[in-house]
């Protein structure tokens, strides 16, 4: 298991770098303006891939470190919780407890029923509910779908007759967001109003299109060239074989993915072009390939960004700045320290607690307060007060 996060230095080159053996070198004159947005896409599409990289085997990282370490702590923490719960039950059940403390116990029960019951409806759990609610689990649930139903049919008209799924409230909810969605998306096309009266595309329609298929030609032509010379088929020296086979994996994904960066690199590292014969390209050569390189580098962007979007949702305000690796994984370090704390703390209350002598006591110091929906959990007494898997949201 990895002993340290993977977002130390970056692997691949740095852009400067890239851009000092790929990109355009002045030749006397100053560079067009062609050229110097080849060389900016350059070296905003290393600093890209660098980042992707880092995240990709961060998140790799952070999985297996919310595998091995926070969920065995929330596992610990909920078998504990019904362990206090049955605890506090039986004293419920006995008569040691003087009606004031019956009042705190209750009230614990109550707390820690709400929190378990978010984590799945086992049958000890709702057990304890039915036992101390006015309500069965069962009867809410079902009350909950008639509710939903109703709505469904006359707010949203939906045929709710057709729902063959499971009773559970929660899947029903899904089952008509889905048929929202998909009338929505039905009736789209109709609605949507035509923003050209004329069939004939625009000016800069057109450019894009043009550019679109110079660029289509320029990865195509790329690739063509390093086939040519790296097809091992046509190679003798079973080592040469060998580097021209693994080469050519490399040329196959690249072209299958649009990667005009990566074919370029390619032919660098063969020799087929060198910054001299990128300065020597016609502009409108270089603006296909610009017009590639800017959509590499849109879909960058947007990898990356779909990759760092649950890190965002579970630090919530704290994603406000700039989200970083290290950031992250101090908060995750956090919250396992945390948690840790409270399944200990919990642990040993559950042993102290088996003495009625030591409920009592801990019941007649505690004082009741209303807690905030995200702290419906043991108070200060039995656990601290955050003693719901800590932060922000749920860990992946």
């Amino acid at each position: 298991m990895p002993t340290s996060p993977p977002f130390g230095p970056k692997t691949v080159a740095t852009a400067r770098d890239l851009v000092t053996v790929l990109g355009v070198a002045p030749r006397g004159a100053p560079l067009s303006k062609t050229q110097k947005r080849f060389n900016q896409l350059i070296e905003k599409l290393s600093s890209q891939r660098g980042d992707l990289q880092r995240w990709q085997a961060y998140e790799r990282f952070y999985q297996q470190q919310v595998r091995d370490q926070y969920q065995p702590l929330v596992a610990r923490l909920r078998d504990q919780r019904i362990a206090m719960a049955r605890l506090l039950d039986a004293a419920m059940d006995g008569k040691e407890l003087r009606q004031r403390e019956r009042d705190k116990a209750l009230y614990l029960i109550n707390q820690l029923i709400a929190s378990l019951l978010e984590g799945g409806e086992d049958p000890v759990v709702v057990g304890l509910h039915d036992k101390y609610a006015a309500v069965s689990l069962e009867e809410l649930r079902q009350e909950r779908m008639e509710l939903l139903r109703a709505a469904a049919n006359e707010e949203l008209d939906i045929d709710v007759d057709s729902y063959a799924g499971g009773e559970s409230p929660a899947e029903f909810e899904t089952w008509i967001e889905e048929q929202v969605r998909a009338a929505r998306a039905t009736a789209a096309p109709a609605d949507e109003p035509s923003k050209r009266k004329s069939g004939k595309p625009g000016k800069r329609a057109t450019q894009r299109e043009q550019a679109a298929e110079g660029g289509t030609r320029a990865v195509r032509e790329a690739y063509r060239k390093l086939v040519s010379e790296l097809h091992p088929d046509r190679e003798t020296d079973p080592v040469e074989q060998q580097r021209k086979t693994e080469l050519m994996q490399r040329v196959n994904q690249a072209y299958k993915a649009g990667d005009l960066l990566g074919l370029l690199e390619l032919q660098l590292a063969i020799e087929q072009i060198d910054a001299a014969a990128l300065a020597g390209l016609a502009d409108e050569r270089l603006r296909h390939y610009v017009h590639v390189l800017e959509e590499q580098s849109r879909q960058l962007r947007d990898e990356l960004a779909e990759l760092i979007e649950p890190f965002a949702v579970i630090l919530g305000e704290s994603a406000r700045r700039k989200l970083a690796p290290d950031a992250v994984q101090r908060l995750l370090d956090q919250d396992i320290r945390e948690l840790k704390n409270i399944v200990r703390k919990l642990e040993m209350d559950v042993i102290c607690f088996q003495d009625v002598r030591q409920l009592q006591q801990s019941l007649g110091q505690h004082h009741i307060e209303p807690l905030d929906d995200d702290e419906l959990s043991m108070p200060d007494d039995f656990a601290p007060r955050r003693g719901a898997p800590p932060r922000r949201g749920r860990r992946r």
